[in-house]
């Protein structure tokens, strides 16, 4: 439905409809396929290859990384980046034929969670090249010369990057202005424009460019095909299209290293181009799928990379929080017997075991080629953001004034020198990279919202008049009324041990019915609202959250199960309960709001109780001394 959401058109002509099997699509109709979050093992060989690879990483880590080094100078040394060549900790995820490792998605997951627990700067400068850098992108979608050409060298010797984001164009990745002009011979592209917050840009050799090229539109076999036209002369549109860009080439210009609140060790750029020349031969796959090739290559990031760094992190912290409560005395007792800690602690061990529980899952979906994850790989990459940032908020809160001053600074008197603070502005960057949490749950509500739109879409549109409107109506309540009786017919768990558990069919039954009733509250919400869905962004938060906690609930289950049954401790079900509890009461008010009346326009700037301009009263209380000294 291309106009779904106001402003997103060009990224909603972009996307694909899901091609593989999805977990999350069932939920959002109401029949949650459970089997399919037991994919199979992996391999023999890809266990052997990560218990082989893992402690010479670790090794390395604690030999070679000075964290502290990294934060003080704001500098990965290029000791560090060769040692990472050597080990091959570029090239991963690249199969073993074009230089790399050829890991699974659940061994570079590893991988990364492993760094992040030393140097989430490190893991980050790692993980870019390798989920949306130029290694992805070919693998993916470029041509057998390319990948024999540029994989080995950047698995083994260069740093590439993505250069996608524009000063005016954050998410909003479809109005990119950087134009490449194919010349008047047809060999080559010119290329002029900038990027901003280009990670690992100051350092990179190569880098996946996605500019718009000037095209004009044909029909083959059925479909637009899009040739790009000399000088850009009688061009139909202006298309997005990925490149392959060496940054040595005359007319690249790093004009910045941008510097941020937090991941002082990023190398990342602000960058112009300046009739640049790209060959013809750089394009990656067809011009005109730029666009749709980001959005794929950006799932590997989200469903991977984010919540693997994310998880490290959280699992840095955690021990030296343990300690510091377990020792630190006031008035007479540890920290870690006063029931306020205790309750925080609480809720950092069941962050931490659902982000896990989540994030494994979601690696073990991807490695399974036949799914499409990226529904859930927007919510892991939202969830581990999210739980990260409160994970090591509540860490920092129970080192109190020592969890406020920098490392460097307690070292100085000789104390223990752990930098909770570090971690905690580091953090807030995952919550906004590859797809901030506020632009991914319109997607991800759009994806659950897609059935019904294939089906209504003339009503949601809101054309016709009265009685073109009723005929449409008509004809959704014939096929809704038979599917909406069917969804409250139970149906049974697959019959594999994984569901044997009491425990287990009862919370995983919990989630179907849940999912049902989700699905019965966006249908009616749809009807009811029309196409105000699409500016309705309360509603399209409630339809990710819900479907975000009950992904999580299924996940933490079945995690617990796997864990109760390996080492007979029924313990872990304390941390799934504690979660639980909470989901629900968030479950049930959402579905309520999202069926019926909320007060998401309460206090909104645009709600019709509010003058469009504000009114002199209200500007002056505004601005008066008196808010400003109180704010």
């Amino acid at each position: 439905m291309a106009h779904l959401f106001k402003g997103l058109e060009r990224i909603e002509e972009a996307r694909e409809r899901l091609t593989g099997r999805s977990f999350m699509a069932g939920l959002f109709v109401g029949r949650p396929d459970f089997s399919l979050l037991l994919p199979p093992e992996e391999s023999p060989e890809q266990k052997a290859a990560w218990e082989e690879y893992r402690p010479r990483l670790e090794t390395f880590l604690k030999t070679h990384v000075d964290p502290d080094e990294i934060e003080r100078t704001a500098k990965i040394p290029d000791s560090v980046l060769k040692g990472l060549f050597a080990l091959g900790a570029f090239g991963m995820k690249i199969p073993k034929e074009y230089g790399g490792l050829g890991f699974s998605y659940t061994n570079y997951g590893h991988a990364l969670m492993l760094m992040a627990s030393w140097s989430n700067i490190l893991a980050l400068t790692v993980a870019v090249p390798q989920s949306i850098g130029i290694a992805m992108p070919l693998l993916l979608f470029g041509s057998e010369e390319q990948k024999r050409k540029y994989l080995p060298i950047v698995a083994r010797e260069a740093i590439s990057a993505f250069a996608l984001t524009e000063s005016l164009t954050g998410s909003d990745a479809a109005n990119i202005q950087t134009e490449a002009v194919m010349d008047s011979s047809g060999t080559a592209f010119v290329v002029n424009g900038e990027k901003l917050w280009c990670t690992n840009g100051s350092i990179a050799r190569y880098i996946t460019l996605i500019a718009r090229v000037p095209s004009k539109r044909q029909l083959h076999g059925g479909r637009t095909v899009w040739l790009p036209v000399p000088m850009g002369m009688g061009a139909d549109d202006q298309v997005h299209t990925a490149f392959i860009l060496d940054m040595e080439t005359p007319g690249v210009w790093v004009r910045q290293r941008c510097q941020f609140e937090g991941c002082r060790g990023i190398e990342n750029a602000y960058m112009t181009f300046t009739d640049v020349r790209i060959p013809a031969a750089n394009v990656i796959g067809e011009v005109g799928r730029g666009l749709k090739y980001a959005l794929t290559i950006l799932n590997v990031g989200r469903a991977i990379s984010i919540p693997a760094i994310c998880l490290g992190m959280a699992k840095q912290a955690w021990q030296p929080t343990l300690d510091h409560a377990n020792t630190r005395l006031t008035f007479q007792k540890p920290l870690s017997e006063r029931q306020t800690q205790r309750m925080r602690l609480s809720r950092m061990a069941v962050n931490l075991f659902t982000m896990e529980a989540l994030a494994f899952a979601v690696w073990r979906m991807a490695d399974q080629h036949s799914y499409d994850v990226r529904i859930e790989a927007a919510i892991a990459k939202i969830f581990c953001s999210e739980r990260t940032i409160q994970f090591l908020k509540d860490a920092q809160i129970i080192f109190g004034g020592m969890g406020y001053e920098t490392a460097d600074s307690k070292r100085v008197r000789g104390e223990p020198a752990f930098g909770i603070e570090q971690l905690v502005r580091d953090a807030e960057m995952y919550r906004i990279g590859e797809g901030a949490t506020d632009v991914l749950r319109p997607f991800v509500a759009r994806e659950g919202l897609s059935p019904h739109l294939d089906r209504a879409q003339r009503y949601v549109n809101g054309g016709g008049n009265r009685g073109e409107r009723l005929v449409e109506l008509l004809k959704l309540v014939r096929i809704y009324v038979p599917w909406y009786m069917s969804l409250w017919r139970h149906r049974a768990l697959p019959d594999r041990t994984e569901f044997h558990h009491q425990k287990v069919a009862h919370l995983l039954g919990y989630v179907e019915h849940s999912s049902r009733r989700l699905y019965c509250a966006i249908f009616w919400a749809m009807i009811r609202h029309g196409e105000q869905l699409r500016d309705d962004q309360g509603r399209q938060t409630r339809i990710e959250t819900i479907g975000e906690d009950l992904l999580t609930i299924a996940t933490a289950t079945l995690e617990a199960s796997s864990l109760a049954r390996v080492n007979t401790d029924e313990e872990v079900w304390d941390l799934v309960d504690h979660f639980i509890a909470d989901a629900k009461v968030r479950i049930d008010r959402a579905i309520r709001e999202l069926r019926g009346h909320n007060g998401d326009d309460a206090f909104s700037w645009d709600h019709p109780a509010w003058p469009s301009r504000l009114s002199p009263r209200w500007s002056w209380w505004l601005s008066s001394p008196r808010w400003i000294a109180s704010s």
